[in-house]
Formats: C-alpha cells, sequence, structure tokens
C-alpha cells in the first residue's frame, strides 16, 4: 500500500519521461526523493507515531502545540495536495485514453469519481485492496516491458545510445553552487517534506502494529 501510493501512475509516466531526458539527474526528486523519505520515516517516525494513536496529523500538531496550530499546519496540508493528486488524475486520464480512447477529460472525471466513490464506501480498507492490486500490476508490468524491450532491443545497444553522464548522479564537480542548491532541493522537496504529510500518516496508523509501520516504510 506504501509502495502504490509513492509510486503511482505520476511516477511511471512522469519520473520516467525525465528519465529518458535527463538521466538519474531528472529523477533525484521523484523516486529518489520520495524513497528518502519513507526511509526517514521507518528509521525515526513511524514507530513514534504510532504510539500515539491519532486520527490526523492535525491531531499531533494539537497535541505537540495547540489548536491554532493544529488549523493553520491543516490548511496547508490541505491545499499542498492539490498538485499531487492532480499529477495522478492527469497520468490516469492518459492511460484511460491510450487503452480506451475515451477524451483526456472525461478519463480523469470519470478515474475520480471511481477513487471517490470506492475510498467513501470502504475507507482505509479498501484503499489497501485496490493499492495492492495496483502494485501487482505494476510489478508485472514493468516486468513484461522489460522482457519484451530486451527481446526487442540488446542491453548492450541500449548503453551504447545513452551519454556518458547518464547514470551519474551527483552534479559535475565544475557545478555553481546554484546548481549544487538545486540538487540539495531536489532531495529534500519529497523527502523531507513529505514526512509531515496524511498519506504517509494514514498508512503507518493504519498498519497492524508499530513494526509493520517501520517495515513497511523501509
Amino acid at each position: 500500500m506504501v509502495f502504490a501510493t509513492w509510486f503511482g501512475s505520476e511516477t511511471l509516466l512522469g519520473a520516467s519521461s525525465e528519465f529518458i531526458d535527463k538521466g538519474f539527474l531528472g529523477v533525484i526528486e521523484d523516486p529518489f526523493g520520495a524513497a528518502l523519505c519513507l526511509i526517514l520515516i521507518g528509521l525515526f517516525c513511524a514507530r513514534k507515531l504510532y504510539r500515539l494513536n491519532l486520527l490526523t496529523f492535525g491531531d499531533f500538531y494539537r497535541l505537540r502545540y495547540n489548536r491554532s496550530v493544529e488549523l493553520v499546519a491543516s490548511f496547508f496540508l490541505v491545499i499542498s495536495y492539490f498538485g499531487w493528486i492532480a499529477a495522478q488524475m492527469v497520468a490516469l486520464g492518459i492511460i484511460l485514453n491510450l487503452i480506451t480512447g475515451i477524451s483526456l477529460t472525461n478519463g480523469i472525471i470519470g478515474g475520480a469519481l471511481v477513487v471517490v466513490v470506492y475510498t467513501y464506501m470502504g475507507g482505509m480498507w479498501s484503499v489497501s485492496i485496490t493499492d495492492f492490486m495496483q502494485t501487482i500490476m505494476i510489478i508485472i508490468g514493468l516486468i513484461f516491458v522489460t522482457v519484451s524491450l530486451i527481446i526487442q532491443l540488446p542491453i548492450t545497444q541500449v548503453f551504447h545510445n545513452l551519454s556518458p553522464d547518464f547514470f551519474q548522479l551527483i552534479p559535475k564537480s565544475r557545478a555553481g553552487s546554484v546548481e549544487w542548491i538545486n540538487y540539495f532541493a531536489l532531495w529534500i522537496t519529497i523527502g523531507l517534506g513529505s514526512i509531515p504529510q496524511q498519506d504517509v500518516f494514514q498508512r503507518v496508523m493504519s498498519s497492524k502494529s508499530e513494526q509493520v509501520a517501520v517495515y513497511a516504510s523501509l
């Protein structure tokens, strides 16, 4: 469920396109920064949050500070989701458009309605079931695509056509301070910025035990 939430359609479609154009440096924010966020949660946050037995991250701010901080934090938590959710809905709409031929707008609206309905009917349990199935489909699909591409095009030929710095994980040594600041920002945007988020919090709190909450994130 954590995997499906963190590495869903926006990662498969958006990050893969960036990877083709820019190599590893194009996907530092997602999925590398996103993976960093889950590791930090598993190591430092999951166990402590689970023991608090809260319902929302806003409850944590009220417990730690006061009601005013809870309201302000909750407001910004809500608006911070618009871009992220929009990216997933657009990606879903693109997939439906390619598979069924319906318009992108109708695909987005239809996908959104399905998600809202099953979440409303079953809460986190229905989300966990659909996420579980989604993860299986993603993994099987990636394996199928990988095998198909290897059959069509030898790996040696693929590597031969890549630029020399395609797999470079850090900026070049001659990069200026601005490039390094931007690089650092890519790591922490999701790596740190998504730690105090409701979706991570929900999955930690709905785990069977604190051990599951930790191991699932890792």
